[in-house]
């Protein structure tokens, strides 16, 4: 079979010309080449003309209709900010004192020229070094070792670095960091020995000018004296990048107090804290900004750290650079605090005083600190809040905020929040008395009172610190049933509705205190036994912090709200005095046996009158209170390096005043107050709160009388806006803030 092809030329007896099999009729049409391409280059010649012209337009619109606005673009794109930090807000006392305030001092800086050589930096830092003094002694091993490094390393790369290593380097098997860390190693002590005075001063200036800013200037001498400074203007031609500004510093006009609760502030050279760099970070701080650290400090942050001045940076010809004002900066808004400023200073003063006196007492010789909180009940306000600590060279220390952060057993102090719980619950009945006697449960020992009280009813038991009272309170509400010397069955679970009960007046939970880090003590899981739930009901199980302790005596003397305790009332603007932030008082619960918590009131009342906080009977006002003691140890190592256990102690009272509708709530705490089975000693808590009550209400300093502190105002200033105010890291956001008592 012949194959005929699908597409060929064949001839045609009317026509000579070729015509082709299956082919459409334009191709069977004689091209004509020259036309397709003149058409084709006319269009490509149009569209290049056309895009010439768009060019050409925009060009100009560009270069003389817009220049300006680009120009401005330009700028802006290129532009450089410096943000300088202002001075922080001040925190004044309840009464106007101020705590923490500022003062200014002058600061040598530097800044890069542009373009500005390594070799040129060392020069200037040589200068520096010789003009002013330096200290070298702040660098360390490790910074002499890259000192000496940044002067041998080719050195040290060809005659310490083995050929192995190398060769594991350029296989990937080691980096750079790796060949850095095997320099550093391989620098001995005799080569930092070569590394003279002059040059290690030299090289403090260079670390500080090779400080990474964030674009800043970087601080190479703080605090300088006015002649310094002067010097510095004098000689600028030879320091190009260096200058002279303003700063500033906290200052505390009353020294220590409270200095550890108002907090700290990173220097510039500190910057942001680590932990916390990426927070504020995203809050458009600069990496050497000045924050608060610890305290109220951090706590308020955004309230103190005010507005920030915005300075755009440029150059002269010479390279050098200098600023100009874009934005202006404000001052951070000050704070008033709930502290008033004398009654801390008495309270300070009590306490050092008692530490002082009994340093010596063999039968108190572990009673080294003492921790007291002054509350107005009524609106959580602190108003005085001291731990002072004898330290072991006889020398006494503050160390407020162990109030919100140290936690020990209490004691008896909190029977009343047992006998609320026992009358709330039914299981005993106002006015029912109960044989105080002594418990024995089988194979434990006796527990029993501090005395046979023989029969007391609620408002008895509390008045003498029936332990007995308190026991049949547990062994109620565990459904369980006392026989001598029988074992002894109570609900495993009893202890959760205790703690519940004692969590209303604020035991065993945080008491919301407007500072960083407060803990909440050490709470068993479990209890083993019965007897476990009996220790509970009389203070000895969970241990409690001084500021738990206000706020439950605060939650007994206002009636029943616990509120959380303040240090910082409200914020205002220093320059115009509008109220910017106010911290409402917070109630956050309340107990509703009112007829049980009057009870309770009862016999705290005839603790004094009658009982046996018979110490405070007289003070010039009626007062309530409660005491406790409560069984401790504590381990003291021997000059052996072994360790030996001592039995001791805890004291503890709290307490209000007046008895009626009370002003002032008082918690006091002392561990090891002294060794057991050296016989039973005075509670100097109740000293202690005999003394301050009397400063309170009878001031001998000619100071005006405290007796009714400052209430929150009845109609608080509502701000108008909010000022910024991020909640710290790892703490509470002091913004979130309930409506006011009423």
């Amino acid at each position: 079979m012949t194959n005929k092809p699908l597409l060929g030329p064949r001839k045609t007896k009317d026509d000579k010309k070729l015509h082709w099999e299956g082919s459409s009729e334009h191709l069977r049409k004689a091209l004509d080449l020259s036309k397709i391409v003149t058409r084709r280059f006319q269009l490509v010649a149009l569209a290049v003309c056309v895009g010439m012209a768009a060019i050409v337009v925009r060009l100009y619109t560009i270069q003389m209709l817009r220049t300006e606005d680009y120009a401005q673009k330009l700028a802006t794109y290129t532009r450089r900010y410096q943000t300088v930090t202002t001075p922080r807000g001040e925190m004044l006392d309840r009464n106007g004192q101020v705590l923490v305030g500022n003062k200014q001092r002058l600061n040598i800086t530097y800044f890069p020229p542009q373009g500005i050589s390594d070799e040129k930096e060392w020069e200037l830092a040589r200068r520096f070094s010789t003009d002013y003094e330096v200290d070298e002694t702040q660098l360390g091993t490790r910074d002499l070792k890259d000192l000496y490094l940044s002067l041998h390393k080719k050195e040290i790369d060809a005659e310490r670095i083995t050929e192995e290593e190398m060769a594991a380097y350029y296989k990937g098997d080691l980096n750079d960091n790796d060949i850095y860390y095997l320099e550093l190693a391989r620098i001995t002590e005799e080569d930092l020995q070569t590394l003279d005075t002059d040059l290690r001063k030299a090289y403090v200036v260079k670390q500080a000018m090779d400080m990474p800013s964030s674009g800043q200037t970087k601080i190479i001498k703080s605090d300088v004296t006015v002649e310094e400074a002067a010097f510095l203007i004098e000689h600028m031609e030879e320091y190009q990048g260096f200058n002279v500004d303003f700063d500033w510093d906290r200052e505390y006009p009353f020294g220590t107090m409270l200095k550890s609760v108002l907090g700290t502030v990173t220097t510039s050279k500190q910057g942001l804290p680590s932990e916390d760099l990426d927070y504020y970070l995203a809050l458009d701080y600069s990496r050497n900004e000045k924050v608060g650290r610890s305290g109220l400090e951090k706590q308020y942050e955004g309230l103190l750290s005010g507005k920030r001045s915005v300075y755009d940076l440029a150059y002269d010809e010479n390279g050098t650079g200098y600023l100009s004002e874009v934005n202006e900066g404000s001052k951070g808004y000050d704070l008033e605090l709930s502290i008033d400023a004398r009654l801390q200073q008495k309270l300070d003063e009590i306490l050092t005083q008692v530490l002082t006196e009994y340093k010596d007492d063999p039968l108190r010789p572990y009673m080294d600190r003492i921790m007291y909180v002054l509350q107005d009940p009524n609106t959580g306000d602190i108003l005085a809040m001291s731990c002072m600590i004898r330290n072991a060279d006889g020398s006494i220390s503050a160390s407020p905020t162990s109030i919100y952060t140290d936690a020990y057993a209490p004691g008896s102090v909190v029977k009343g929040a047992t006998v609320y719980m026992g009358l709330d619950q039914g299981v005993i009945q106002p006015g029912e008395k109960i044989l105080d006697n002594y418990i024995k449960i089988k194979d434990t020992p006796i527990k029993k009172s501090w005395k046979t009280l023989g029969w007391v009813d609620d408002v008895q038991a509390l008045a003498q610190s029936s332990n007995v009272f308190m026991f049949n309170v547990a062994i109620r509400l565990g459904g369980g049933t006392y026989i001598e010397n029988n074992p002894l069955q109570i609900d495993a679970n009893t202890y959760l509705l205790m703690r519940s009960y004692y969590s209303q007046f604020g035991l065993g939970v945080l008491t919301g205190i407007d500072v960083p880090n407060e803990a909440v003590g050490y709470m068993p899981g479990k209890l083993a036994n019965a007897g476990n739930t009996l220790d509970f009901a009389i203070g000895q199980l969970d241990n409690y912090t001084t500021i738990e302790l206000a706020q439950y005596v605060s939650t007994i003397a206002n009636g029943g709200k616990k509120i959380q305790p303040r240090l910082v009332r409200r914020a205002f603007d220093p320059g115009t005095q509008n109220v910017v932030y106010e911290n409402y008082v917070n109630v956050m619960s309340t107990l509703e046996n009112t007829a049980a918590l009057d009870r309770v009131r009862q016999g705290f009342n005839a603790c004094v009158y009658g009982g046996i906080c018979y110490g405070l009977t007289d003070v010039p006002v009626t007062i309530s209170a409660k005491t406790g003691t409560a069984e401790s140890f504590i381990n003291v190592t021997n000059e052996d390096g072994t360790t030996t256990r001592y039995d001791t102690t805890n004291n503890s009272v709290v307490a209000y005043a007046p008895a009626e509708n009370p002003d002032y709530a008082m918690a006091c705490m002392i561990p090891n107050a002294w060794v057991t089975g050296g016989g039973s000693q005075s509670n100097l808590c109740l000293r202690i709160t005999n003394e301050l009550t009397k400063a309170i209400y009878n001031p001998d300093d000619g100071a005006q009388n405290s007796e009714t502190p400052v209430q929150p105002d009845s109609n608080p200033v509502v701000p108008t806006e909010t000022p910024a105010l991020p909640p710290t890291p790892d703490s509470n956001d002091p913004q979130t803030s309930p409506e006011p008592v009423q």
